[in-house]
């Protein structure tokens, strides 16, 4: 008798799904290469700047205050990417509003572009900082809502860099936006990537009637 329950228990099928943190299962399968595409160049881009961004903060200043200073900028894009990852539909709007939020305070900030250009001069670029910080959740979230997390991508992108144009502008450091430059093309690549997956997914779930 406990050997037949053993059999029956052990040939019982296991409907639980494993996690993909690259691409969602409910993703179209003609999509899902486009969104596979999109978060691992977008994790690959992220890394990279995390780490080279921690490691300069590391080096200067330095020690516990460093150490300190890289928890404390990598906490709420952590806590941002895991409720992307764990609820997409609820990270959304909490993203679009993190999005306002940082355009708001950039336009907020021309007015007096001197004191914030002599504050990042000594202090370090904060505001490229706080852009990654908000595109690594938003990478995250490609992987579930690949076209939300796109556009989000391409308006705080496109806003920021337009608005610290204005800003450096106004400070006579135009060259500095060319840092803006060099990141930020690469995660615009990502952002496209992901709205053509999301495009694609909806040609998927809507086919066109035929005849």
């Amino acid at each position: 008798m406990t050997s037949g329950r053993s059999s029956h228990t052990s040939s019982a099928p296991d409907n639980r799904r494993v996690l993909n943190p690259f691409v969602d299962d409910d993703i179209p399968q003609d999509a899902q290469s486009l969104v596979l595409l999109g978060t691992l160049l977008g994790a690959m881009f992220s890394g990279m700047l995390v780490l080279f961004i921690a490691a300069e903060i590391l080096s200067d200043p330095g020690g516990v205050q460093g150490l300190l200073m890289v928890v404390a900028w990598l906490a709420l894009p952590a806590a941002l990417s895991i409720l992307a990852l764990m609820r997409p539909r609820v990270a959304c709007p909490v993203l679009a509003i993190v999005v306002a939020v940082v355009l708001l305070a950039s336009l907020l900030t021309i007015p007096f572009a001197q004191a914030v250009w002599e504050f990042e001069d000594s202090h370090g670029p904060i505001n490229l900082v706080v852009l990654i910080g908000v595109l690594i959740p938003l990478v995250v979230l490609g992987r579930a809502m690949p076209g939300q997390a796109g556009w989000l991508m391409i308006a705080v992108i496109a806003g920021s860099v337009t608005l610290q144009a204005i800003s450096l502008g106004l400070a006579a450091q135009w060259t500095v936006i060319l840092v803006f430059g060099v990141l930020m093309p690469p995660f615009i690549t990502v952002a496209i990537v992901l709205v053509i997956a999301d495009a694609r997914a909806r040609r998927d779930s809507n086919p066109q009637p035929t005849g």
